[in-house]
């Protein structure tokens, strides 16, 4: 890598230390919740003329409506906010895709509202991390590289949605078709507070099992009652069962509701619950087997069950070629005396959307920081400039030798 080209950009990503610390603070005071649409209009006004100036084109997007039933197990059609698409020489050779979410875990009402710089070195705040922060560092990094840029090799597109934090399904449909136009992809989920990266990943996938029964007075007719609740139970034994940690099968049981008064047999109850596999193959078993233990537990006289959801995320496998921009971007970072690791997880994000399509991608380069989806969540102050450079270099990198990862396939890992 040449010194002398990627020095300048570097020291010009340092100089912006301060405004990138001022902006993530302010778009962390502005509640960006995935559900509070108004809050994610506004936030998505302030992206929009931060990054409209880089583009030839700027895209304002809808997302998709979802429709789902709800933990009281009533169907509900859910709205996300906009997705912006922002484009740069679309006519290159070599396409990047570099994407990111606007929206937080955090709900209009919810205590943790207000950015704070607890040190030097830290602050809280809700998105900080996750991901505004790395929002910012693609942008300074994206700024760096159009003001050295000499190649028109490498052109770019950012895609910012609004509905990551649930699953992206109101948006998926615009990350596919990105996807099938780039080359490479780079996300701006933080790392760790060590500053290790996300390898591979297991895939995910949300269900809503609701459980219908007969409704009976428990003193006078108990016996004429089917209670909801125990057929609920007995199903959601045999979904915990099926948990493998050796395989990396995760059932996680999260949220349960049913029932009435002490003395009223329930006729419904929900159960919502969160699958996760590390091998695509057992997506489809485990969606086979799902059916079977409604049906089994329908058996009983009176039961019913209705099972909604599904896998949306499959695993992130390492192909030939995302082995190979994860060695560039160790490369990268070793220019800049960080030992950069990665790390295989069980956390998804839009780097499993991204490789469902076939897109070579690195998902966590954003800045570091952890307690992320808490009410503690922190940022490391330092990491915007360090990842702002790191990204930068690995942009570099991609216009120069980019063409290389087309040949990469095969699954590696």
């Amino acid at each position: 890598m040449n010194k002398v080209i990627v020095q300048k950009p570097c020291h010009w990503i340092e100089s912006q230390s301060d405004i990138m610390l001022e902006q993530t603070m302010q778009l962390s005071a502005i509640n960006s919740g995935t559900h509070n649409l108004a809050g994610l209009t506004r936030v998505a006004e302030e992206f929009s003329s931060l990054f409209a100036p880089l583009a030839d084109t700027v895209e304002v997007l809808d997302s998709h409506d979802i429709e789902r039933v709800d933990h009281q197990g009533s169907a509900t059609t859910e709205r996300y906010g906009k997705i912006l698409s922002f484009s740069k020489r679309k006519s290159a050779p070599f396409q990047v895709l570099l994407c990111g979410h606007m929206d937080t875990v955090f709900p209009r009402d919810h205590t943790f509202q207000v950015p704070q710089q607890i040190d030097q070195h830290t602050v809280t705040g809700p998105g900080v991390a996750d991901m505004k922060g790395g929002l910012l560092v693609m942008l300074t990094a994206l700024e760096a590289f159009e003001r050295s840029q000499t190649s028109d090799q490498l052109g770019w597109q950012v895609i910012l949605n609004s509905d990551e934090e649930t699953g992206s399904l109101g948006s998926s449909h615009v990350l596919k078709a990105a996807a099938q136009q780039a080359h490479a992809g780079l996300i701006y989920e933080p790392a760790l507070a060590d500053g290790t990266l996300a390898g591979a990943r297991k895939g995910s996938g949300n269900f809503t099992l609701v459980a219908h029964g007969q409704s009976a007075h428990a003193g006078r007719e108990f016996s004429s009652g089917r209670n909801a609740i125990m057929a609920l139970t007995d199903a959601m034994l045999q979904l915990a069962s099926l948990t493998n940690i050796q395989r990396g099968i995760t059932v996680n049981i999260a949220r349960i509701s049913g029932g009435q008064a002490f003395n009223v047999v329930p006729d419904q109850a929900v159960c919502q619950f969160n699958i996760r596999c590390q091998l695509p193959e057992d997506q489809q078993v485990i969606a086979a087997t799902l059916q079977q233990i409604v049906k089994d537990c329908e058996c009983s006289e009176g039961i019913r069950m209705e099972l909604s959801g599904g896998f949306t995320r499959p695993p992130k496998a390492i192909s030939a070629a995302n082995q190979l921009l994860m060695d560039w971007t160790i490369d990268c970072a070793h220019t800049m005396d960080i030992d950069l690791r990665f790390k295989d997880t069980g956390g998804c994000c839009d780097g499993n959307n991204l490789a469902a399509a076939g897109l070579a991608n690195i998902d966590t380069l954003g800045v570091l920081g952890g307690n992320i989806h808490t009410e503690k969540e922190f940022m490391l102050i330092d990491s915007l400039t360090q990842r702002a450079q790191l990204s930068f270099l690995l942009l570099n990198r991609l216009a120069s030798a980019g063409e290389q990862l087309r040949a990469g396939e095969q699954v590696v890992k």
